[in-house]
C-alpha cells in the first residue's frame, strides 16, 4: 500500500551534501516542510490541530523540488525508513525519516495560505408548483381535517 499525504507547501531547503564518514561517497539530501492539517468540507475551518510535516528526497530526486515553491499543494508519495546507530559517547541512537519518491501538483498550485477555497454549501430552491385541481378545476384538499 502507497503512502501518501496532500498539503500545501510551506518551506523548500537547498539541497545538501552529507560527505561520508567512511570515506566513500556523500549523501545528497533535500528537506521540504509541507502543511497538511485538515479542513472541516463543510465550513472551510482549519483543524486546530495542526499538522506540519518534514519530508525529504535524497539522490536524484532532489531536483523534483525544483518545479514547486511555497504555497504549492501538492500530493506527495513517500516511505518511512529508519535506522540505529551507536554514537561516539556510546549512546544507542535511533532515527526515522519521511522519504519522498514522488511529488505531484494538485488544484490551489501557486496560492498563498490565505486564500484556502471555501466550499459553499449548495441549496436547491424549492419550485413553485400551482395546487393540484380536481377535474372541475377546483383545488384539491387531500386534508383529512
Amino acid at each position: 500500500m502507497a503512502n501518501q499525504i496532500t498539503g500545501r507547501i510551506i518551506q523548500i531547503e537547498q539541497t545538501v551534501q552529507i560527505p561520508s564518514k567512511s570515506g566513500g561517497s556523500s549523501f545528497t539530501k533535500r528537506e521540504f516542510i509541507l502543511d497538511a492539517t485538515t479542513y472541516d468540507p463543510y465550513t472551510g475551518e482549519r483543524s486546530e490541530y495542526e499538522n506540519v510535516i518534514p519530508l525529504e528526497f535524497s539522490g536524484d530526486k532532489c531536483a523534483e523540488l525544483d518545479r514547486y515553491k511555497n504555497g504549492d499543494v501538492v500530493t506527495v508519495s513517500f516511505v518511512l525508513q529508519g535506522r540505529s546507530w551507536t554514537n561516539q559517547d556510546g549512546e544507542f541512537k535511533r532515527m526515522a525519516s519521511i522519504r519522498c519518491y514522488k511529488i505531484e501538483a494538485r488544484g490551489g498550485v501557486s496560492q498563498s495560505l490565505q486564500s484556502v477555497p471555501v466550499p459553499q454549501p449548495t441549496y436547491q430552491q424549492p419550485q413553485n408548483f400551482p395546487p393540484p385541481v380536481d377535474a372541475n378545476g377546483n383545488a384539491k384538499d387531500d386534508l383529512p381535517f
